[in-house]
């Protein structure tokens, strides 16, 4: 007697997970594959934005090169502490002269609001003496 063989139409318990891990096992390479493709593509991505970093710097330098009178000469960067922000420019200790000027501007208002208050006063007391 040959060998008795199964009909091909019914399939084993062991027959579907067989098939569920080959399809897993399928699934698993192309994302090694996927993952491998992004592992050699790294350093190449990381050398573009290096570069497009360092092109947006050289752009940026060039552009505040002349905020200065329109001078030919660059600009002394080397005390900015944060060369590319616009921040930086705008926080500055104010000068010497700036805070004299603030000081007698506040005194003379002072002074001018003393001679209000007086005028103010020996004319009420004109007008009602007590």
């Amino acid at each position: 007697m040959a060998s008795r063989r199964r009909p091909s139409k019914s399939q084993t318990p062991l027959d579907d997970r067989q098939q569920k891990l080959l399809a897993q096992q399928e699934e698993v390479r192309l994302r090694m594959e996927k993952l491998n493709r992004v592992i050699e593509e790294a350093p190449r991505i990381k050398a573009e934005r290096e570069r497009a970093q360092r092109e947006q710097l050289l752009v940026d330098r060039s552009t505040r090169a002349h905020h200065r009178l329109n001078s030919t000469t660059l600009a002394d960067h080397r005390f900015d502490q944060f060369p590319s922000s616009a921040a930086s420019r705008g926080k500055r200790k104010p000068l010497k002269a700036e805070r004299r000027q603030t000081f007698l501007i506040s005194l003379s208002l002072l002074v001018v609001l003393a001679l209000a208050i007086y005028v103010l006063l020996s004319v009420w007391n004109r007008l009602w003496p007590s």
